[in-house]
């Protein structure tokens, strides 16, 4: 069985998420699916990864800046969510949205995944990816199949 270190999975949906914006970017309907990968992976990076950065003095400040980022990005979720899709401006927040998420993406991956990996083990860093993958897929599988429908015109 071939195994994934946290830092490779985290990546793998990193690109999963850009290309459900790249969809969006042409379907705003299918911004729900982004919001509830986004929620999962937020959730289980700090539960799995950044929970023991934090504990580690050489990268906590970066795991803090990484947990940051993620309040700001489900605030922007949340408005995106609110807001009407059909609005001019909702694909304005979006594309404000991507650029911050590709900031916050783009830094995990060049500086926050490197050290990481400098600080666990690998045992730890499989041991972890193997965690998140399966958490992912069931957290996943429930949260689209709970996914709001949209509201039906009488």
């Amino acid at each position: 069985m071939k195994t994934t270190t946290i830092t490779k999975a985290l990546v793998q949906h990193h690109q999963e998420m850009r290309d459900l914006v790249a969809e969006i970017k042409k379907d705003s309907s299918k911004f729900i699916y982004l919001k509830k990968h986004l929620d999962v992976h937020h959730e289980l990076e700090e539960d799995l990864l950044l929970s023991k950065l934090n504990a580690k003095k050489k990268i906590k400040d970066e795991s803090l800046e990484s947990q940051e980022e993620h309040v700001v990005l489900n605030l922007l979720l949340l408005d995106l969510a609110d807001f009407p899709k059909d609005h001019e401006r909702w694909m304005v927040k979006f594309k404000v949205f991507e650029e911050i998420l590709d900031h916050h993406l783009t830094e995990e991956e060049e500086d926050l995944f490197p050290e990481a990996e400098d600080v666990l083990t690998k045992k730890q860093q499989e041991d972890l990816g193997a965690e998140f993958i399966e958490l992912k897929e069931h957290r996943l599988s429930v949260a689209l199949k709970t996914k709001p429908e949209v509201a039906k015109k009488q």
